[in-house]
């Protein structure tokens, strides 16, 4: 055991790897090589990053480099984000403040490398991979780009590669992930870690960059195989620090074996929450609620789990086992419950679960529990920004709140040389993730007049039924998991709706004007959305209270615009200079 909270020893992942020593607000913090920041500081019972404007804290939310809540300052440099940041011996980290001074020194400028593929593909998840190795083996040319350092995105997400691992105890979705990832490193695909896409000049030109250098990349074909980020539920208290989402709180234990805290509640809706706290429990851990907003304890759904049983044994198997560890547990579980109250003064302390209407309302409190922690997982948004700034089709999926992006059977957009897979393009989980990208890959192989092998072909046979049987999987869940679509039911009027700017629901209400059809005409007089995260959190409420207000329905024209660059990016990149004056 390591600093306040446990260092998880789950005896298939073991964190021995040589420890690292660094500073945070002066205080020495022991880390372990391999660590972010920001599980080195969790692991020490720190919680807090940065301070906003009027001196509250926060902390780590999303866990993937999406919210910039987890913004610290490292060796005199701000807006480094502890989630994604590897610890390094002596590096200097302290708390992050609103506003910020302009670094003085002279922009470095970086080398930049012109690319000519036949496929790029954007995100190096289970589509993005998938697609890759089956493109490479085709004989494609083909160069993958993803954010984060480490292969596999949020789903197959990996423990450090300076941990020790007991191959033999690794779980199935280790070694699928592992499995995929070991295919794409041993292809000819070029790998372009830690890049973020800031900007596109149309689907042949995509602009990259990372800490060392650029990249233009010209392509026939560009898959975007973005993924998804975690929905965040404005509930009263969610910003305080050690509120996170689920998907943070399981990478945080599956990559880097930390517990997010010693006494865990887990709210939100689906089969997630369920895998998050039996992991939890597995590796000794006091979840000490979970409340759902749906009800999956049912008759009814005693039926719908024999279909889940036909359409995928394993997984449906993994479900009743989780089912039984926290029953085991004897975890007091709520349905048709939401957590809807945090409270604490630098971090959370206590969480407060009340049962909920079908509409989402809050009824009653059922209960209050002290907490050192909360993870939420209320579902996922597409990470869409890409594809919409290439002008592809949505939809808006009232159910989901989501925009759904217009895509044929085997990827194609509506804008040629343009293809969606995975949860980009519509959330399905991981194993439609994997189907679409090998379906998309196939067809990109076949447009290109590209003959396939007996064995792709076979490959290709395969696709289709994995897609097919998952999808099938995917609808009877939602129909078990079915809840009320939460929107701003939970908040109350000093509930924190914009995180980046910390404006209230009140203070954005009072801003709207009859005139105003769109969140982006909002956006314009009090500024929600303009903040690090873009909108990515408060879009789809700004947007609602908006048609709420005007009676119009919501349409993919409704929210913010997406803008570039994409994520935040220095401006030293956007302002590049060539040396040859090849290009501008």
């Amino acid at each position: 055991m390591r600093g306040i909270f446990v260092r998880i020893k789950n005896n298939a992942i073991n964190p021995n790897s040589k420890e690292v020593t660094f500073t945070f607000d002066e205080k020495l913090i022991n880390g372990l090589q391999g660590d972010t920041i920001a599980s080195a500081l969790i692991n020490s019972g720190i919680y807090a990053c940065r301070v906003t404007e009027s001196a509250d804290k926060r902390g780590v939310f999303c866990g993937m480099g999406v919210c910039n809540e987890c913004a610290v300052n490292v060796n005199d440099h701000d807006g480094e984000l502890a989630c994604m940041t590897y610890i390094q011996e002596g590096m200097k980290v302290i708390t992050q403040e609103q506003i910020r001074n302009l670094p003085t020194s002279e922009y470095i400028q970086l080398p930049e490398e012109v690319l000519s593929v036949d496929l790029l593909v954007i995100g190096a998840g289970p589509a993005g991979m998938s697609a890759a190795v089956i493109a490479d083996e085709a004989g494609l040319s083909v160069v993958i780009v993803d954010e984060r350092k480490n292969l596999g995105g949020q789903y197959f997400k990996q423990p450090s590669s300076y941990f020790s691992i007991d191959e033999n105890r690794l779980d199935k979705q280790f070694k699928a992930g592992q499995n995929l990832i070991s295919r794409l490193t041993s292809s000819k695909v070029k790998i372009l870690s830690g890049g973020t896409i800031w900007a596109t000049s149309g689907p042949s030109n995509i602009f990259v960059a990372n800490k060392e250098q650029r990249w233009e990349i010209k392509t026939r074909n560009v898959l975007l195989a973005t993924g998804a980020f975690e929905k965040g539920i404005p509930i009263p208290g969610w910003t305080l620090p050690g509120v996170m989402t689920t998907g943070a709180a399981q990478t945080l234990l599956r990559s880097y074996q930390v517990a997010i805290g010693k006494k865990i509640v887990i709210s939100g809706n689906g089969p997630l929450n369920f895998q998050m706290a039996a992991e939890l429990i597995d590796s000794g851990v006091d979840v000490v609620a979970l409340a759902e907003t749906s009800k999956p304890v049912s008759v009814r759904n005693f039926f719908r789990g024999v279909l889940l049983l036909y359409y995928s044994p394993r997984l449906f198997l993994n479900g009743l086992r989780y089912i039984y560890v926290i029953v085991k547990a004897k975890v007091p579980f709520y349905q048709n419950a939401a957590a809807t109250s945090f409270s604490g003064d630098d971090r959370i302390q206590s969480v407060e679960i009340s049962k909920i209407s079908d509409s989402g309302i809050p009824i009653k409190v059922q209960d209050v529990f002290d907490a050192d922690s909360v993870a939420l997982g209320f579902g996922f948004s597409p990470a869409n920004e890409i594809a919409r700034s290439l002008g592809c089709a949505h939809t808006f999926d009232e159910k989901l709140d989501v925009l759904v992006a217009t895509k044929d059977a085997f990827g194609r957009s509506s804008v040629s040389g343009v293809w969606i897979a995975g949860d980009s393009g519509g959330i399905g989980g991981a194993q439609v993730a994997v189907a679409e990208g090998a379906i998309a890959a196939f067809a990109i192989i076949e447009e290109g007049g590209v003959e396939l092998g007996q064995e792709l072909k076979r490959e290709s046979v395969k696709a289709r039924k994995l897609k097919r049987r998952n999808q099938k999987f995917q609808v009877v869940l939602w129909k078990i998991f079915s809840g009320p679509t939460l929107r701003t039911q939970l908040s109350k009027a000093d509930t924190v709706i914009c995180r980046c700017l910390s404006l209230t629901r009140q203070e954005i209400c009072q801003d709207l004007q009859p005139e105003m059809r769109s969140a982006g005409a909002l956006k314009r007089v009090n500024r929600a959305g303009m903040g690090k995260c873009q909108g990515r959190y408060c879009s789809s409420f700004v947007t609602q209270l908006v048609s709420d207000l005007t009676g119009e329905p919501v349409s993919e024209f409704s929210g913010y615009a997406p803008a570039v660059p994409f994520k935040p990016t220095a401006i030293g990149i956007i302002a590049y200079t060539p040396v040859n004056g090849a290009h501008e």
